[in-house]
């Protein structure tokens, strides 16, 4: 869920808009 404050926190991206903490998690999922 990237509207987790958690999750933001976790990647570094409170301030990010959803769409930019969206693109990061497709960005890390792309590369498991």
């Amino acid at each position: 869920r990237w509207h987790d404050p958690a999750i933001r926190k976790h990647l570094g991206l409170e301030k990010a808009s959803d769409a930019e903490v969206f693109a990061e998690i497709r960005k890390r999922k792309d590369n498991f």
